[in-house]
């Protein structure tokens, strides 16, 4: 029968080769890998993104950018260049992991950046007018035209009274016209960004809603705008 001191060692052993076999499986988890998942998971790169979430990155980072104002876009547009050529880099690599609906979602993706692109250049070249300006935040928010000082408790009912105009006035708008709109949004967005921790939940879900109506809205006005530049 084993003694106490013989039943120690051959436990600590038993004990050391299991954490040694543990240790290796773990070191080969870590390697890159790829195996047979959905489509938009094919691939698993060492930085633990795969393509999808590639994707999803992107359009957060494109959602991000058309919300601020002119002023720190056109500050930061060299760098936001590059950043989006290397975001593009990087899914455009493996593209063929993507499912049919997902490469469709990049490429309206790819042409919503150009789009905003061409007119962060056309502001830099065209500044907008002062006066003008201040017609079109009356126009457009009315009693809620200082927007710095609209309050929290107030945001929502701003939003709505913006796209209650874009609604009614948007097909008589030229792109000159969508500039001065686009401005007067993204100030609205920086106050709201300056209150959000004193916007109620249910607020904040009507205002994203209303965001995304209007850049779809103003999405579309873009495009046509390209097509009738390229019949002219």
């Amino acid at each position: 029968m084993l003694n106490s001191r013989t039943t120690y060692i051959i436990g600590f052993v038993v004990a050391l080769l299991l954490w040694s076999c543990e240790g290796n499986r773990t070191a080969q988890e870590t390697e890159e890998i790829t195996v047979d998942v959905p489509a938009d998971t094919a691939r698993v790169e060492r930085t633990g993104r795969t393509v999808g979430e590639r994707l999803e990155s992107l359009r957060g980072w494109m959602n991000e950018k058309v919300e601020r104002g002119d002023t720190a876009i056109q500050r930061e547009m060299p760098g936001i260049k590059e950043d989006f050529r290397v975001r593009s880099t990087e899914i455009e690599q493996n593209l063929d992991s993507l499912s049919a609906d997902s490469k469709a979602e990049y490429a309206r993706l790819k042409e919503r950046y150009e789009r905003w692109e061409n007119r962060q250049e056309r502001r830099l070249n065209t500044p907008l007018d002062r006066a003008e300006l201040d017609q079109w935040e009356e126009q457009l928010l009315r009693e809620f035209k200082e927007i710095e000082n609209i309050e929290p408790k107030d945001m929502r009912e701003a939003y709505l009274t913006f796209m209650g105009v874009i609604r009614a006035k948007r097909r008589n708008w030229t792109q000159h016209d969508w500039d001065y709109v686009d401005n007067v949004y993204g100030q609205l967005n920086q106050r709201r960004g300056q209150v959000e921790n004193q916007i109620s939940n249910t607020d904040k879900l009507k205002i994203r809603a209303l965001q995304a109506e209007y850049l779809t809205l103003e999405g579309a006005a873009d495009a046509q705008s390209t097509v009738r530049n390229m019949r002219n």
